[in-house]
């Protein structure tokens, strides 16, 4: 009897085990709450056009897409959506939705919900992210159909961006997300886990975002609340971070040094790559952002197409004053244009990143000048061609090859002043046109890949560095981290008992 009564024991002692790990697998912590430290707070009234990840990064937590963002990555996962299809004309994209998703008001997700939410986008979004697209259609409860006015490959990554979230009417709007918005004001967005979540409950119970705009007073925060995520931390404080564990996310944008290709004596591939071969990039980014960027090893950032054949050169001082012979540039002063104030590629300042260039430059023998200008006065300025050489950036969108490369390097794009050098190469237009249409494949990446070599020969413009996203967390915090276009997932975050 002792036996059977001690094994009865065991038994019932395992069953309660079991069913404790079961409910804590299933139901957040009910006490468990973070506080999110942001540079600020989106409009949670209407639909955001604009895409800030100083405010917006949480917004993919309560509102979703038909597809997301792989983590820490710019591919592609299915996400309302289960999967999609491709007409073999490349103009229409049919997506299956998901079953059992409930929206955060309680009803259920369909296809006539998805295709009003879509249209309501259209009227208020970019015509730059969704102009190409002709209509919507819901041909039945569980399939959406986007009709193109013409293939466009981007158009899939554009879908996984905040701007593209499907939500219902409300104040605020209702999402299917893995948190709801409880509460909101103009300086506090409190979250709530959404129990009915369809891939499962979120781990915390309640999240804080709170506009913080003070960068002293989010580094302060860590050294003084127990459980704190503060985004937005400038580089300096980073590396000498108490009270946090930082964590650093390549960014899809890049900074470089543009030439006037259609303008003399940059008009000169030599000439180009004289003052390429005078740079230094690895010490460039260590004097300026404290070892926490790398500098570019090409046009593009490794999360937007690995294996890319390297723009980066080691500095070579005397070959760049050998072809700077050549080409015409010695004893010419160059005069330098840069911006006042930071970037999100360039958190040192224009000021300082010109300064340093003037440095490099110099000591390989160019005379330089530099004039610095607010942003916008900046922007005229060099659709003027002022100067010779100029700073200058871009973030991406969505983190597709196309959203680099056309944008800034196809000739098409020099009217709307995305391609501030002015480079036209006709070839370079064909393969960048080609790749729009093409699915994302190998052959595409071979696409690009040929472009990048015919650019990296060419030069029109010097990659400098990636930006980053730079946060902190409390020590107990885990799984928390930045994606490349700035939005973070907060729904496998969980606290340390």
């Amino acid at each position: 009897m002792l036996i059977i009564k001690r094994a009865s024991i065991i038994l019932t002692a395992a069953v309660a085990l079991l069913l404790l790990l079961l409910l804590s697998n299933g139901t957040p912590n009910e006490k468990s709450s973070i506080l999110i430290a942001a540079p600020g707070l989106p409009e949670l009234n209407g639909r955001i056009s604009v895409f800030d990840p100083k405010r917006d990064g949480f917004l993919p937590n309560v509102y979703e897409g038909l597809v997301r963002f792989k983590p820490e990555t710019c591919q592609i996962e299915p996400c309302l959506a289960t999967g999609w299809r491709l007409s073999p004309d490349g103009r229409t994209f049919t997506f299956e939705l998901r079953r059992n998703v409930l929206f955060h008001n309680g009803q259920r997700l369909n296809a006539d919900l998805v295709k009003a939410s879509f249209e309501h986008t259209l009227r208020n979004a970019s015509p730059f992210l969704f102009g190409m697209v002709e209509s919507v259609s819901s041909p039945d409860a569980r399939h959406v159909a986007f009709q193109l006015n013409h293939p466009y490959t981007p158009f899939l990554r554009n879908l996984a961006l905040p701007q593209a979230a499907v939500s219902l009417p409300g104040h605020p709007p209702s999402g299917t997300g893995p948190f709801r918005i409880k509460s909101a004001n103009d300086h506090e967005v409190t979250l709530a886990a959404f129990k009915d979540y369809w891939n499962g409950v979120p781990r915390v119970e309640s999240i804080s975002v709170k506009a913080v705009p003070d960068l002293g007073r989010r580094v302060a925060l860590l050294r003084k609340e127990a459980k704190v995520i503060a985004l937005d931390i400038p580089y300096s404080s980073a590396r000498s971070l108490t009270g946090g564990t930082t964590t650093v996310t390549t960014a899809a944008s890049l900074s470089y040094l543009g030439f006037y290709t259609s303008k003399s004596p940059f008009d000169n591939p030599a000439a180009r790559r004289a003052v390429a071969l005078a740079l230094d990039r690895n010490l460039l980014c260590k004097r300026l952002f404290y070892g926490l960027v790398t500098e570019a090893g090409g046009l593009l950032p490794p999360v937007v197409l690995e294996g890319q054949d390297s723009q980066t050169q080691t500095a070579d001082p005397a070959v760049s004053r050998n072809l700077a012979g050549t080409a015409g540039l010695n004893g010419k002063t160059l005069t330098l244009l840069t911006y006042k104030g930071t970037k999100p590629y360039n958190p040192a300042g224009g000021e300082r990143l010109a300064e340093e260039v003037r440095r490099q430059l110099q000591d390989a023998g160019f005379k330089v000048r530099v004039r610095c200008y607010e942003w916008e006065a900046l922007k005229k300025a060099i659709a003027r061609q002022e100067g010779d050489i100029f700073l200058y950036g871009w973030v991406s969108d969505n983190g597709d090859p196309d959203n680099f490369l056309y944008c800034l390097l196809s000739g098409s794009q020099s009217t709307r002043g995305f391609n501030t050098t002015r480079y036209e190469n006709p070839v370079i237009n064909l393969l960048l046109s080609r790749a729009q249409q093409v699915p994302d494949s190998p052959v595409r990446a071979k696409i690009y890949r040929q472009a990048l070599e015919i650019l990296n020969r060419e030069l029109p413009l010097v990659a400098l560095n990636y930006g980053a996203h730079v946060a902190a967390v409390t020590p107990g915090i885990q799984g928390f981290t930045v994606y490349p276009t700035g939005t973070y997932h907060l729904r496998e975050i969980k606290l340390k008992n």
